[in-house]
């Protein structure tokens, strides 16, 4: 998937929808994914928003407090968690409000490999901002650019089976103004950084084609 369009099946828009495709015949071979944990009954009401008719892709089965991982949440109106469709696609939500609600529904494969960026681009927002990493990875933390994070990263890692990994990781930023790019970067406790911002605006642009080309 290009950059273009894997950036824009993992924006997570407030009050939109957002669904890529799954992967057609041949692709891997999936099942269901047990979490190790539920989440806390404090977590109810997330589920309860996303009963909202209209509030989640047709691809993401309902969720329910066994099936939803919490990354983050104020437990009243503010949250980012995922559940998992099987081993190889996966529903993300973020709440600002009850009424400011965005999934996405991903491989997540593309979620470990696209450039991250945040829900949306109104400036001198806080954002939310999930991407994953392949494998069981510690000690992820943000850096760069402090005036623009808002807390520590918050990380949930799922084994999927088969020896597979992966960890999933929401951190919150001030979108800065004009467009203008971050230094920020995602690490690890070991092993490379990644960046950890790409403004919007960027994103949303198409490359021109040779036919267009200057």
């Amino acid at each position: 998937m290009n950059r273009l369009v894997g950036a824009a099946c993992s924006a997570i828009l407030l009050v939109t929808v957002v669904a890529c495709a799954p992967f057609g015949d041949g692709g891997p071979p999936r099942h269901e994914v047990p979490l190790s944990e539920p989440a806390p009954p404090s977590a109810q009401w997330i589920v309860d928003t996303l009963s909202t008719v209209g509030s989640r892709p047709e691809q993401c089965p309902k969720p329910t407090l066994a099936t939803l991982a919490v990354l983050d949440t104020d437990g009243d109106s503010r949250a980012a968690a995922f559940w998992l469709v099987d081993n190889v696609d996966v529903c993300v939500v973020t709440i600002r409000n009850p009424i400011a609600t965005g999934v996405t529904f991903i491989p997540i494969d593309d979620l470990t490999k696209e450039r991250p960026f945040p829900t949306d681009s109104i400036p001198n927002m806080a954002e939310y901002i999930v991407t994953a990493f392949p494998g069981q990875v510690d000690g992820i933390r943000v850096v760069g650019s402090p005036d623009h994070v808002l807390g520590p990263a918050h990380t949930r890692t799922v084994d999927l089976g088969d020896g597979k990994f992966v960890t999933f990781v929401e951190y919150r930023i001030v979108t800065p103004q004009n467009g203008d790019d971050l230094p920020l970067s995602l690490c690890p406790a070991s092993g490379e950084c990644r960046d950890a911002y790409i403004p919007r605006l960027v994103t949303d642009t198409p490359e021109p084609s040779p036919r267009n080309a200057p």
